[in-house]
């Protein structure tokens, strides 16, 4: 089904259209917007709002961009029957031209509006140098300006929906197009029956999710890599899952699974936390838990699992998880999907029991998973994932962000114990 905002062909358009309309059909955020925006003095009387139009000047039909380049019409504009107008022009893809704003400010000089000021929109924030009486915003600072001005329902809310669906739909033309910035701004996992989990929309959270995560100060002293690759493709095993992971700054200049990494995940059910220890990983992890014996490895998921569960964010999450798996797999191809061909997971709270869970004591789940690590003949993947429930409030906010990574900073020794060198 179409939307209703999607009434051109190029990026650019579709966006400044549904920005328009919004502040068209809500006529009460145009004076805020004007404000927030720190253009300068804003007239009393009666405001227009025009689409690919000077003011004066009409436009009946979408034309080329070269064409509105070369006459110095803007993609938008607001302006008032007394001289004054903000001229709009909004990019996605396309590079900034000084000398495209400098046309738009002659061309309505042109028309009479001698003091006219234009509206740059980014993708990524603008570094040069802006003519006089011009003033540059990122597209995620307008996400994130309506999304505080809007209520449901509303046109502020229906215009940053479909932010998100517009960039939902250019992640999958695009493989590389978060690489270059975003439209939106990370404000929670809110799937719930109104608002169902999708594979596109899981796609272009997780990776604002991370673009968050790699920034912060408690993971950069666990040994992340802030400046680190994740993944290309985005697709779990599963129809509808997707996974992304946070490399180690040991890990530079090496393929990932031959450290361990921080592991983000979603699919319909759950959001997932994970610290992976792929099959490949260096530093002799299989010799490690054999010198330790069985008791050294009930220790160390001991100490896990207790750190996990005063986790403070943990601690507060409905529903949370804490999952101890090891997992044997193989590739039909260099680029196929793994194959499961075995896998154990275990509640790590069976090592201690939970009354509270109603998870009951049953050590012997572990003690399987140490005898796989410990006598594998095949690719065998272990890690630890805190799995978290959607109807959690927690990861309904921007709060899921520090839940993610209390859950990693919880998980530190087994990294410890992975890295070492004894």
């Amino acid at each position: 089904m179409r939307n209703i905002f999607d009434q051109y062909e190029q990026p650019e358009n579709k966006l400044t259209h549904a920005l328009i309309s919004t502040l068209s059909r809500e006529p009460r955020l145009v004076r805020p917007f004007l404000k927030w925006l720190k253009i300068g003095s804003i007239p009393p009387g009666r405001l227009r709002l025009v689409e690919q139009q000077l003011p004066r000047v009409n436009i009946l039909e979408e034309v080329s961009e070269e064409v509105i380049d070369a006459k110095g019409i803007p993609d938008a504009c607001i302006f008032d029957d007394e001289g004054w107008a903000l001229l709009i022009e909004s990019k996605v893809p396309s590079p900034v031209k000084r000398d495209q704003l400098e046309r738009h400010l002659n061309s309505a000089k042109h028309n009479g509006y001698d003091n006219a000021s234009v509206l740059l929109i980014t993708v990524n924030k603008f570094c040069g140098r802006l003519p006089e009486r011009a003033k540059a915003v990122e597209w995620r600072e307008l996400y994130q300006w309506f999304h505080k001005h809007s209520t449901v329902p509303s046109w502020a809310r229906t215009f940053i929906e479909y932010m998100q669906i517009f960039e939902s739909r250019m992640i999958a033309k695009k493989k590389d197009y978060l690489e270059q910035g975003t439209l939106t701004m990370f404000d929670g996992l809110r799937f719930d029956e109104d608002n169902l989990y999708t594979h596109r929309e899981g796609k272009r959270l997780i990776r604002l999710l991370r673009d968050e995560l790699k920034q912060r100060k408690d993971l950069k002293e666990l040994g992340v890599d802030p400046d680190g690759k994740g993944r290309s493709a985005l697709t779990g095993s599963g129809s509808d899952s997707v996974w992304d992971f946070l490399p180690l700054e040991q890990a530079q200049g090496a393929v990932h699974t031959a450290f361990p990494h921080l592991t983000i995940a979603m699919n319909a059910e759950t959001a997932v936390a994970a610290l992976t220890v792929p099959n490949g990983v260096k530093g002799g992890f299989r010799t490690k838990l054999k010198k330790g014996g069985i008791k050294c490895f009930l220790s160390l998921v001991a100490e896990l699992e207790l750190a996990l569960r005063r986790a403070k964010r943990v601690k507060k999450s409905k529903g949370a998880k804490p999952i101890l798996y090891v997992e044997q797999g193989h590739f039909l191809g260099q680029k196929s999907p793994r194959i499961t061909d075995g896998r154990i997971e275990v509640d790590m709270r069976t090592l201690s029991g939970c009354s509270k869970a109603a998870v009951k004591y049953q050590p012997e789940w572990i003690d399987a998973i140490y005898n796989l690590l410990t006598h594998k003949r095949s690719n065998m993947q272990f890690g630890v994932e805190v799995r978290f429930k959607y109807d959690c409030p927690i990861l309904k906010s921007r709060e899921v962000v520090d839940l993610f990574a209390d859950t990693w900073v919880a998980l530190k020794p087994l990294l410890d114990f992975v890295l070492s060198d004894k």
